[in-house]
């Protein structure tokens, strides 16, 4: 590599500036496709397509490819979720055609003939794409990207019934597709009977049955036959048309019978350029929608693979991603993140590159789950881009022109180089190419060789990655690169962890701290004597120790602090919880009390009526009768019930107000509020005729009463 102020060899260009002949393209090209293999995007795609139910979309699937532009990913993105939507509330397409059709719609446009069964397969396929297209339309609005395409779907159904006249399910020509099929097919069966019959005769003849093998009639190229056999040839006259293997038997058709032969297989043959001329007219129908059909085929293909999507995405449990613009702060950012292919296995891990940070350093022991941790970014970055949802709880990724990767061992024994060469081969090429919008992961940088030239061409690389803006994930074993990372402002620690207790591995990713090399406690779990563990403790130099020493109290306190907060989450859950509950219990309370308050209202209401209609008997009977005793007793009766005087309901007329003045002398005036003499009972004056008569509302009756 050259020194640092003399980079002509791995500068990097930017998106729009780019200016690369063929082979530096196919240069390119190859890198990134390397980059997919090692990623495991390829694996992902192979997913993809075995949820596709159509044979274009398959093909689709096994080629798809990341688009490097915002506006393109987020419309992949979003047909993703409407097929997601579609499928969890309508259901799915139900699309099936595993035979490729257009070689078939070819020769049908070019006047071939298809067979009924070819017919009737194209018919089913061009049928279950109109049923797809029925099924997006019924989201009515809520897939508008996916009703778009299927609004191009040609309706053919009446190509299917037209043709399903003349052509059974099965692909069988009907006798009732023409008069004349129906005729000659009713005459072939005829005639057919009738050779059937002479050669049941012939057979069963004195001077035939001895030379048969048997008398079962047989067929031989289209022709009725005897199975005589060879000793006797002599005694059955007709035409040998074959002879078995053995040369024991002769098949015959006997002389007698070839006329009436002869007339059967020619009106089978007639029947038979019927049964053609009908096929090649339904081809020529389908060959005439040509167009059409490959119109649909192709919007079909486009539905299916946003289905397989939304398949793919409810298998894995996806959920979409938000896409950030090339070149954000915030490159990558996952929580929750699992391995798509390790399926139930995979431990969510939550990683990130930025914001303030563009590089990330990945440390700790082996197969802690540093390489699933860097694959895991960059598998997501790839199905992202080509329109997939990945497993994640929830997560943010910026686009990205290109993403490189140099993982596991690639040593070469054809050009007998060492896994060093091969890897640092790859990693010059990758730091050639790549841009300030390129995604570099890089494993195990800098091994395989001296492990202080590794670490200073690991954290060459990191600050070339740096200087230039590049985003870059890289595991390692050197503490010296941690330390190089952990002083960079471009750069940020991770690391994984082994079980203190059991010495596993736990998968997950811990942002921010280098990890440690657990070297010493690996083999004290082991067995290896104490003794030999204090000499190479003691060996170890110093300033190492404490480093580890640090990383020790780090981790412990993280863990603390881990078991602080899901305490303080537990406790908060709880108390949410429990304020739910009280909530609950409120609204049943109040429930209760407006149903008390009801219930008495009702109450109120009937015996507030009752009393209504007892006084209206009690006014009706003094307005009748004139006997103010009967009336006196039955106002007893009630007060002695309703001793209350609430229960009687006032209503004021709303327009007058009761009257307040103290002048009791002056004459009644409408709106007094008085008491009738021997009644107890109020009553409000409404109007006082001129003859001393005075007008009274008490409750909801109305009375008239001498003024005096």
């Amino acid at each position: 590599m050259s020194p640092p102020n003399q980079k002509p060899d791995i500068t990097p260009t930017t998106g729009g500036e780019q200016s690369t002949s063929p082979e530096q393209s196919t240069a390119e090209s190859e890198l990134q496709q390397q980059a997919w293999e090692l990623l495991e995007f390829t694996n992902v795609r192979a997913l993809l397509a075995d949820r596709t139910r159509f044979f274009m979309s398959r093909e689709m699937a096994m080629t798809a490819e990341p688009l490097l532009h915002m506006e393109d990913v987020e419309r992949l993105q979003d047909e993703t979720a409407q097929a997601v939507l579609m499928l969890s509330t309508v259901g799915d397409i139900g699309l099936a055609g595993t035979r490729d059709p257009r070689a078939l719609l070819r020769r049908a446009a070019i006047d071939g003939m298809l067979t009924g069964e070819e017919i009737v397969s194209i018919l089913f396929l061009l049928d279950s794409i109109w049923t797809a297209r029925n099924t997006v339309a019924s989201m009515k609005g809520r897939a508008p990207l996916l009703e778009e395409i299927t609004a191009d779907i040609p309706n053919m159904r009446n190509l299917n019934e037209e043709i399903f006249k003349s052509i059974s399910s099965k692909g069988e020509v009907l006798s009732s597709a023409t008069p004349k099929l129906a005729r000659l097919r009713a005459n072939a069966s005829k005639t057919f009977q009738r050779v059937m019959r002479a050669m049941e005769r012939i057979a069963n003849s004195k001077a035939v049955r001895q030379s048969l093998q048997s008398t079962a009639i047989a067929t031989r190229g289209e022709r009725l036959v005897l199975e005589v056999r060879a000793d006797a040839r002599e005694s059955v006259p007709g035409i040998v048309h074959d002879v078995s293997g053995s040369g024991s038997t002769l098949f015959v058709e006997p002389m007698k019978a070839v006329g009436l032969c002869n007339t059967w297989r020619e009106t089978a043959a007639e029947a038979q350029r019927e049964e053609e001329r009908i096929l090649r007219r339904a081809s020529r129908l389908i060959g005439d929608r040509e167009d059409d059909a490959l119109i649909s085929l192709e919007a079909a293909a486009a539905i299916d693979f946003i289905v397989a999507r939304a398949r793919l995405s409810i298998s894995m449990g996806g959920r979409r991603m938000g896409t950030m613009p090339a070149g954000s702060d915030n490159v990558i950012n996952l929580v929750g993140a699992r391995h798509p292919l390790l399926g139930n296995n995979a431990v969510p891990i939550t990683i990130n590159i930025g914001p303030g940070f563009r590089g990330l350093v990945i440390t700790g022991p082996n197969t802690g789950g540093k390489t699933v941790a860097i694959k895991t970014i960059g598998l997501f970055a790839l199905m992202h881009q080509a329109g997939m949802q990945v497993p994640v709880i929830n997560g943010d990724i910026a686009i990205f022109d290109a993403v490189y990767a140099d993982i596991g061992d690639s040593q070469s024994i054809e050009r007998s180089v060492s896994t060093f060469s091969s890897h640092m081969g790859r990693v010059i090429n990758i730091l050639v190419d790549a841009t300030s919008n390129s995604l570099i992961l890089l494993d195990e940088l800098g091994t395989g060789t001296d492990p202080e030239e590794g670490s200073a061409l690991a954290r060459s690389v990191l600050a070339h990655a740096a200087a230039n803006e590049m985003p870059i994930a890289i595991t390692s074993h050197y503490r010296t690169v941690a330390e190089y990372a952990a002083e960079s402002e471009n750069l940020q620690n991770a690391s994984v962890e082994l079980n203190p207790d059991t010495m596993m591995p736990t998968y997950q990713v811990l942002m921010g701290i280098p990890g440690r090399s657990y070297a010493i406690h690996v083999a004290k779990h082991l067995g290896m004597p104490s003794h030999m563990l204090a000499d190479a403790e003691s060996m170890m130099d110093p300033s190492r120790a404490e480093a580890e020493s640090i990383l020790e109290q780090l981790h412990r306190e993280r863990e603390e602090t881990s078991r602080i907060r899901e305490e303080a989450e537990k406790a908060k859950l709880q108390a949410e919880t429990t304020r739910k509950d009280l909530q609950n219990k409120l609204s049943n309370v109040t429930r209760s009390q407006e149903n008390m308050i009801e219930k008495a209202r009702v109450e109120l209401r009937r015996e507030t009526e009752e009393i209504r209609r007892s006084l209206r008997k009690i006014v009706s009977k003094v307005r009748d009768d004139k006997d103010l005793a009967t009336a006196q007793r039955a106002i007893g009766r009630i007060r002695n019930q309703f001793s209350d005087p609430t229960w009687l309901p006032l209503a004021p007329p709303p327009e007058n107000e009761i009257s307040t003045d103290p002048d009791l002398n002056r004459p009644l005036q409408s709106g007094d509020q008085v008491e009738i003499k021997g009644l107890d009972v109020q009553a409000i004056v409404i109007e006082v005729n001129p003859d001393g008569i005075v007008e009274l509302q008490m409750g909801n009756a109305r009375i008239e009463l001498n003024e005096r």
